[in-house]
């Protein structure tokens, strides 16, 4: 998963092809994206996703595509709204699970009425159910770094959304913060966990082995992106151009050794 403001540019694409061929996605999500979602169609196709389902910005904020590889998983809308898309997935081992894309307003106001309706979800919900996304809000002081003092009211309503519908912190390896800000006058920057994943004991114990890790943060967003794993998989690695050393002609013996691999099809 990513949080992209430049997510129309061929920076970012280079780079998702890059994570995409390391990790193997089968589900590809974007936020924040400013521009619009039908954009994405034709790249994502190049990228061998076949299907998307998207919920457009709010004015200058929010905005949400997910990806899928149909020959991998199959996913089925089941409803979306400004701050979340709500999906039906099952992979090619037959498991089934609720997965809601959540992209929170900064808005206070706004994100109670995306709890109130997470809440009407929780009565119905009776299946394993995945919540992933950037939720404008940390459960924990120790979230934040830099900036004004945390607001324990901010945290202690947080906390009581997540335990009122049995929905817990996944983890994750990797940075502490998934946000860094920009950095104001005086060179302070606040860096925050913005972006959780958290599930219900449902999906925790048909998904024991699943994991979280925060990769690095690349230079066109101010988040990290998250990779979230089912089960424990060695990744290969993509292999790098071949690049010349101007240094290597200083050896006395360089030519003499350039001719024996040449001649040696090395």
């Amino acid at each position: 998963m990513r949080n992209c403001r430049g997510a129309a540019g061929k920076d970012f694409f280079r780079f998702s092809k890059y994570y995409i061929d390391i990790y193997k996605s089968e589900i590809y999500v974007l936020m924040v994206i400013r521009c619009d979602p039908m954009n994405f169609q034709n790249p994502f196709k190049k990228l061998g996703f076949q299907k998307c389902i998207s919920v457009v910005k709010i004015g200058y904020v929010g905005g949400i595509i997910v990806a899928c590889k149909e020959d991998k998983l199959k996913i089925v809308l089941v409803s979306k709204w400004g701050q979340f898309i709500h999906m039906q997935v099952k992979n090619d081992k037959g498991q089934e699970w609720i997965f809601t894309m959540v992209y929170a307003s900064p808005d206070e106001h706004n994100r109670k009425h995306l709890w109130e309706i997470m809440r009407l979800t929780y009565a119905t919900m009776d299946m394993p159910w995945l919540v992933v996304g950037y939720f404008n809000d940390i459960a924990y002081a120790n979230e934040k770094k830099g900036g004004g003092q945390v607001s324990a009211r901010k945290c202690s309503i947080f906390g009581e959304n997540m335990e009122a519908g049995n929905l817990s912190d996944l983890g994750a390896k990797g940075s502490n913060y998934t946000w860094g800000g920009p950095i104001y006058h005086g060179g302070q920057r606040i860096y925050e966990r913005l972006d959780e994943v958290i599930r219900n004991e449902e999906w925790r114990l048909a998904f024991s082995e699943a994991h979280v890790k925060i990769l690095t943060r690349v230079d066109f967003s101010h988040h990290h992106p998250i990779k979230i794993s089912l089960s424990f998989c060695n990744y290969g690695r993509v292999a790098k151009s071949f690049r010349f050393e101007s240094a290597w002609m200083l050896e006395e013996n360089y030519m003499d050794r350039l001719q024996g691999f040449w001649n040696n099809n090395e």
